[in-house]
């Protein structure tokens, strides 16, 4: 796989991309039928916000969905958005044809150099062994910067294998679009990026501080030990946005919904963004609340993909059209339950409710640059100063289609936040770092008291 030295970039209306958007639609639209695309429609206007939210129907798809979403600035970018995560879940369902079929002990033997499926952060199936043989890709590892084999049924997004899946669930984690190779990969990067990023803050500022606060963990628990764990992850001032950023928040405002947004960028140092939205008013039984996440090297991109997030998840849930929406009370796998509906906000909670610690957009750093392979370098020395040392890409690209496809892989990184599947290294890292760093003032104050 070969990563260019220089990708410029045209940018407008917040996208970071070295094709313009109107040129990307023009280039892929002709292939809509190939890809299994029977309409594509405008659903902004089921909701009132008018942040920009569009379909990509495809019936026959092979996937647990069949309706595939954008959204964006403008109704060209919502719509090109919705367009293209069709053709990568078209292109990693594709069937291909596995670079080897091997075991993973045989494989070693042999001296290939060989991701374990173990180091992928997805819980192995019982029937898997490293004797049995499975079937593999071949990836690039963009830090080693060396070829590197990784299981089929990670990288790939295929319903049925020819041997037992040595995963227990399917995920598009990582899996991104672009009109490059440069750009899916970064796009995939920064999804990987975020989603270990939620982790930690739902691990800490979320999970730990309700542990607490039902002193399940400890009896009476301090309001300001709650407090502090909570500004790890500090709400922003709302004053302080990016204009493009302001100009959505002023959206939802004008529409009644209130809108709370979060910093959880975590030690890779990428802005990352969570976002909340809820009613002003009381819908049914309750006030009814949707989140959206955003992660880039510039602030404000990383602002306004988790604000139109916000938007496209209130269009999708009224919609009601995909098939991976459940009711709130249904009973649903662990790895479906980030998609869930909810029906009431608990105020009380992290997300919605924050301290007096509020973070200016300005203290977070605009890392951004000019140019797409630029950017790409920046993310992978940031994940190689964390000791995170692959970042392993495979090219998914679909044949005659004017589109890039890849899949990341980066060993170690966390995704628990949305797929509940295993906890890894660095979530488990943080959880007992922060148990330890509660101990001590707790142990201490002990110790004072017994004098």
């Amino acid at each position: 796989m070969h990563i260019r030295e220089n990708a410029p970039k045209v940018r407008n209306s917040g996208v970071h991309r070295e094709i313009a958007v109107e040129d990307t639609l023009a280039r892929v639209t002709p292939y809509l039928r190939d890809v299994g695309i029977t309409r594509v429609a405008n659903i902004t206007w089921l909701d009132r916000v008018g942040i920009p939210v569009y379909n990509a129907i495809v019936p026959r798809s092979r996937d647990l969905i069949s309706v595939y979403n954008g959204k964006g600035v403008r109704p060209v970018d919502a719509k090109t958005s919705a367009i293209m995560e069709a053709i990568e879940r078209f292109s990693a369902w594709l069937p291909r044809a596995p670079a080897v079929v091997s075991s993973y002990e045989n494989l070693v033997r042999r001296g290939r150099r060989v991701m374990h499926p173990g180091e992928y952060n997805m819980k192995l199936t019982k029937y898997y062994r490293d004797d049995r043989p499975i079937s593999w890709l071949q990836g690039y590892d963009l830090i080693g910067e060396e070829p590197v084999l990784v299981p089929m049924h990670g990288a790939a997004y295929i319903d049925r294998y020819h041997e037992i899946p040595c995963y227990d669930i399917v995920s598009t984690n990582g899996l991104a679009s672009g009109n490059t190779l440069e750009e899916a990969v970064l796009h995939a990067l920064c999804e990987l990026i975020e989603r270990d990023a939620m982790t930690t803050a739902e691990l800490v500022t979320s999970h730990l501080t309700e542990l607490l606060r039902s002193d399940l963990i400890t009896e009476h628990t301090p309001p300001a030990v709650l407090d502090e764990l909570k500004s790890r992850h500090p709400h922003f001032d709302m004053n302080s946005l990016p204009p493009k950023a302001s100009e959505l928040v002023a959206r939802f405002a004008a529409a009644d919904i209130e809108v709370r947004m979060a910093d959880i960028t975590s030690d890779i140092g990428i802005p990352s963004v969570w976002c909340a939205t809820a009613d002003t008013f009381s819908i049914g039984e309750g006030q009814q609340g949707h989140g959206g996440f955003g992660t880039h090297p510039d602030v404000e991109v990383a602002m306004m993909r988790a604000l139109t997030e916000c938007a496209q998840s209130r269009c999708v849930d009224i919609q009601a059209m995909r098939e991976d929406i459940s009711m709130p009370d249904e009973d649903v796998p662990a790895h479906m339950k980030h998609i869930q509906r909810a029906k009431t906000i608990n105020k009380a909670t992290w997300w919605w409710t924050p301290t007096d610690t509020r973070r200016k957009a300005s203290d977070l750093p605009n890392l951004s640059s000019d140019d797409v392979a630029a950017d790409l370098r920046l993310v992978l020395d940031r994940l190689r100063s964390c000791g995170l040392d692959q970042a392993i890409a495979i090219d998914l690209s679909p044949p005659e289609i004017p589109a890039k496809v890849a899949r990341v892989i980066v060993p170690g990184m966390e995704s628990w936040a949305v797929d509940h599947s295993k906890l890894g290294p660095r979530g488990t890292r943080v959880w007992n770092e922060t148990i330890r760093q509660l101990a001590r003032p707790a142990a201490a104050a002990g110790t004072k008291a017994g004098n």
